[in-house]
């Protein structure tokens, strides 16, 4: 069943988040602080966004969280996820899909001209994932790593 997510999911969020961290590339040089995610998704929950959750057998399974915003340029909205998660186990079915399809509906009825979600993660599957869903791919991330982390 997916769900929007309340601030007494946090703890399984905050979870659920550390092992997308672990398992990433790109991210899991950086130090990952808890507290900050709790801000962060709190800020989705209560202010700008929003936090759907996919339970089964009683326990969180996966997440979308993401955010709507103005365009840098335009006072249209574009909405924009700050991460897919779904725990291992329980990828490869319709988990993924299922929060997506959530979080677009959300942002169309949120008043988005547009939906971005991004991968930089490097777990496979995302990218084919976005567009079996009608997502086109828009541009590319460079990143440089500056010696500020040491």
């Amino acid at each position: 069943m997916i769900r929007t997510a309340t601030v007494e999911d946090l703890p399984r969020i905050i979870e659920l988040g550390k092992m997308l961290h672990s398992e990433s590339a790109e991210y899991r040089d950086i130090p990952y602080d808890p507290d900050k995610v709790a801000e962060t998704m709190i800020d989705a929950i209560e202010n700008r966004g929003v936090v759907f959750v996919y339970e089964r057998d009683g326990a969180i399974r996966g997440g979308v969280a993401g955010v709507i915003t103005e365009y840098w340029f335009s006072r249209e909205k574009i909405a924009g996820d700050y991460s897919v998660f779904v725990e291992p186990a329980y990828r490869n079915g319709m988990i993924a899909v299922r929060l997506v399809l959530a979080f677009k509906a959300w942002a169309s009825l949120s008043g988005a001209r547009q939906v971005k979600m991004g991968v930089t993660t490097g777990i496979a599957g995302a990218e084919r994932l976005y567009q079996s869903l009608g997502m086109r791919h828009c541009g590319n991330l460079f990143v440089e790593d500056l010696n500020n982390g040491n």
